[in-house]
């Protein structure tokens, strides 16, 4: 075992970024598809009753409770199916960024960010359009297309959440409170020693609240070297953390 060299890591990983990569193409896609798809479901909310509207803070609690099970178990957990979202998540992202240095340095940074592209068209397909079935056929076609909108508006928070949470800590969006407390839940998350026991959840603490895996610790558990904040041996190395 080692010091993790974040500033190494960090190099050779934008070395190995396709030379045609497009940040802004790779965002814009991403948020251009998640906002058809809801306008999508939408065309089929044209008269929602009162009780049709509990669709939305079921699919707030389902994607609630999804995010922190496939980042917990799939994501610090190297397992036979899943193992390319791990290896790009505590492989990659978790040498990328750690407790002390959690911001990017350029647009070219989202790549270890952000999730694939393509992923939010698989997550449509294979989540919303399900959810929106099976909504439809156990209470209405406007509830099942407000659960299948609500699903992809997780999706996005998500994606936005996580952004945010590697800006700068100067930055504006880190002064709103919720952005603020949650940006220093996944920095606590970042740490080494509580990287595959607390803070999951990105958006809203529910599932960490709820299992007790929500963590809270003073500022100055954030101040050790960036350099010393996480210990491995090569990219990757981290499946033991």
């Amino acid at each position: 075992m080692r010091t993790h060299d974040v500033e190494a890591f960090r190099s050779r990983y934008r070395s190995e970024i396709w030379p045609h990569y497009s940040a802004w193409l790779h965002g814009g896609f991403v948020l251009t598809y998640g906002i058809a798809v809801i306008a999508a479901f939408a065309l089929h909310m044209a008269a929602l009753k009162s009780w049709e509207w509990l669709a939305l803070p079921l699919g707030l609690v389902i994607f609630n409770i999804g995010e922190y099970v496939i980042h917990r178990w799939w994501g610090h957990h190297k397992r036979l199916i899943g193992g390319l979202f791990y290896k790009r998540h505590t492989g990659d992202h978790h040498s990328f960024f750690v407790a002390g240095r959690m911001s990017f340095d350029g647009a070219q940074d989202w790549r270890v960010i952000l999730f694939p592209a393509w992923l939010i068209v698989l997550f449509s397909v294979f989540v919303c359009v399900p959810a929106w079935w099976l909504g439809t056929q156990v209470f209405s076609p406007e509830f099942g297309a407000l659960l299948g909108a609500t699903l992809m508006v997780g999706y996005l928070m998500y994606e936005f959440f996580h952004a945010c949470q590697h800006l700068p800590r100067q930055h504006w969006l880190l002064k709103l409170p919720w952005l603020k407390h949650m940006a220093y839940l996944h920095e606590l998350h970042h740490r080494r020693d509580f990287m595959q026991q607390y803070n999951f959840n990105l958006v809203l603490p529910l599932t960490d609240w709820l299992v007790g895996s929500l963590r809270w610790a003073p500022p100055e558990a954030l101040d050790e070297p960036a350099a010393a904040a996480v210990v491995g041996n090569e990219r990757g190395s981290l499946e033991n953390g």
